[in-house]
């Protein structure tokens, strides 16, 4: 049995001929990579060039989404810069490109009450004089009654004030049959070509959906128009603007009327429906009574024709015939259409 060598306190060391052996094989690797006697896979300048186009690459990405980063936040600073420097009408206008109306303040309007038809509508305070009606005379007409509003005598506009148009659906069934839109002369016979003139419109505050018509001069079929209208039962209410004695038209009649007339528009906020109220009339006591045959007519009213005849002083008269001459005698009843 062979003896153990005492430990001498010194490791020993595997022979390193394997580990040479690796170094070497990876040296000569990489030698040949970077152009050495084998074939390399890429010489050195292409590898180099490699790189460098991922250096400019990644480099161009990093700067593209820099740029877009800090024009996203320019834009949204000069947006806000704007909305801040709107603060009074000029500035909006100056913002917009468009002239605006000043604000209209409607708290000190008076409110005009409607009972037979059932409305009521706002109107400023120094128009509270100058409401008319008008019931129709035309031929053509087919509106029942006509409400005018009217500004003051002093104000001096193309514009007087607004109508309320009232028109039953049995003689105007729908907006076009109204008297406020008007056809072309040269209007085409095929109506596909008229585009709608009409739109749902609801303002903020109010239960009420209204058409808002606006034609302007490019419609084929109508002339140009703008107004809101709405049913309610059995009539259709118009809410036109009335122009004055100029009788000027617009091409734009919406859009000049919002910059001219800006009360229009407040006015039909303000329209409201409530119950329809008429009085019962009155049964005529003449009804199915004959006239008096023989009479005298003074001051408008049939009297007796006898001289000396005191017929109010029969005040006891018995249930008998009419009395035919306004003369009344103690056999006779009173007859209505007499005055005694």
């Amino acid at each position: 049995m062979k003896k153990r060598k005492p430990f001498s306190g010194k490791k020993r060391h595997k022979p390193k001929t394997k580990n040479k052996a690796f170094q070497k094989k990876s040296f000569l690797s990489i030698r040949n990579f970077f152009g050495g006697k084998g074939e390399p896979y890429l010489h050195t300048a292409e590898w180099m060039f490699v790189l460098l186009a991922f250096f400019v690459i990644g480099l161009a990405v990093i700067y593209s989404e820099s740029v877009k980063i800090f024009l996203n936040d320019k834009q949204q600073i000069s947006f806000e810069a704007s909305e801040n420097t709107i603060q009074t009408l000029k500035d909006q206008e100056m913002f917009t490109g468009e002239e605006l109306s000043e604000p209209i303040n409607i708290s000190d309007w008076d409110t005009y009450q409607n009972k037979w038809y059932g409305f009521e509508i706002g109107h400023p305070d120094s128009w509270r004089n100058n409401t008319q009606y008008r019931t129709a005379t035309e031929k053509s007409a087919v509106y029942e009654t006509i409400y005018k509003f009217r500004k003051d005598e002093e104000e001096n506009s193309i514009f007087v004030g607004y109508d309320v148009k009232i028109y039953p659906m049995k003689k105007a069934p729908d907006i076009e049959s109204t008297n406020d839109i008007r056809e072309k002369d040269n209007a085409p016979e095929d109506r596909e070509d008229c585009y709608p003139i009409a739109e749902e419109t609801k303002f903020d505050g109010s239960d009420l959906v209204f058409q808002k018509v606006s034609i302007d001069e490019n419609n084929p079929c109508y002339e140009p128009a703008y107004f809101f209208s709405i049913i309610e039962g059995s009539y259709i209410y118009n809410i036109v603007p009335a122009v004055g004695e100029s009788g000027e038209r617009f091409a734009e009649p919406e859009k000049e009327t919002g910059k001219i007339f800006p009360e229009y528009e407040e006015a039909v906020k303000t329209l409201k429906f409530i119950s329809i109220t008429r009085p019962k009339p009155k049964r005529d006591p003449r009804a199915g009574i004959r006239k008096p045959i023989s009479a005298k007519i003074v001051g408008g009213k049939l009297v007796c024709a006898v001289k000396n005849d005191r017929p109010h002083k029969s005040d006891n008269n018995k249930p008998g015939h009419l009395d035919l001459e306004c003369c009344l005698d103690p056999d006779e009843r009173p007859n209505p259409w007499c005055t005694y």
